[in-house]
């Protein structure tokens, strides 16, 4: 039962839908209506500017990270009937899941990067830094969004396969890696059209 408990629970806090309710409150604006329509950060820039996408950023980040950190602590002080690391690898996954069909937007939210982030840091350090750390060299010389999420994105299986961690890991990231591209499908149609910016 607190496997199921945590996984509706990370689920949830996973679907709380940050950029919306933020932009509502300081805008007064459905950001769905406006720019790429995504609930995420970029999309906030747009619309009501850095401090708030920052902001929102933080907030998505720190959604992922909650649940797994409250997993790693059940994990450490509970028997459970699976191992850990499938344990904090489903819940990290769950966030993310909420974060991406968010059921208080009829099961359309974000595309994921940040909520991963935070999910998954905890989980798999070394390939979310990996990932990270491509995004922020990317943005020197790639100017579309899409794309260095997409290469930072694919990064993280690429990494846990050379490091070798643990399965319930590894196919965890690399779930998580297709969630992530399956979002950013309008994203690579316009890449491939070249109307994407």
């Amino acid at each position: 039962m607190i496997v199921v408990f945590m996984l509706l629970i990370s689920f949830f806090m996973g679907s709380i839908p940050v950029g919306y309710l933020i932009v509502k409150k300081v805008k007064g604006v459905d950001i769905r209506t406006f720019g790429s329509g995504n609930i995420g950060s970029t999309n906030v820039k747009r619309i009501a500017g850095d401090k708030v996408a920052k902001l929102t950023q933080a907030f998505d980040v720190l959604k992922g990270i909650m649940p797994v950190g409250i997993a790693f602590v059940i994990a450490n002080f509970y028997s459970l009937p699976i191992s850990k690391d499938l344990f904090v690898s489903t819940v990290a996954l769950a966030a993310v899941v909420g974060h991406c069909y968010t059921p208080f937007l009829g099961f359309n939210g974000g595309k994921g990067v940040n909520t991963t982030l935070g999910a998954f840091i905890l989980v798999a350090p070394v390939p979310v830094l990996v990932g990270f750390a491509t995004y922020m060299i990317m943005t020197t010389f790639v100017k579309v969004v899409s794309v260095r999420s997409i290469t930072a994105a694919a990064s993280l299986p690429v990494t846990a396969l050379i490091m070798g961690l643990p399965a319930p890991i590894t196919i965890a990231i690399f779930l998580v890696t297709g969630l992530m591209v399956l979002r950013h499908k309008d994203n690579i149609k316009r890449l491939v059209k070249k109307e994407e910016k």
